[in-house]
């Protein structure tokens, strides 16, 4: 993971508080559930940039996952 990845990771995990409240990040990092929900949640958001970081930050999880397997 760059430093550029956690900056993004950051923020987008800022902004996911602001606009829907608390989280479980946790949860968020080790259960597909729970994180396919979350990011569903976020796309169903009316924040055009939160939806925008959802889907990168998204993508970028996945592949880190599927490298670590």
């Amino acid at each position: 993971m760059t430093n550029d990845n956690i900056a993004v990771y950051a923020q987008f995990l800022a902004q996911c508080k602001e606009v829907m409240g608390s989280y479980d990040l946790e949860r968020l990092a080790y259960d597909e559930t729970y994180k396919a929900e979350f990011f569903n949640s976020v796309k169903l958001s009316a924040d055009d940039q939160l939806f925008q970081m959802a889907a990168l930050v998204d993508h970028q999880l996945n592949e880190e996952m599927l490298r670590a397997r």
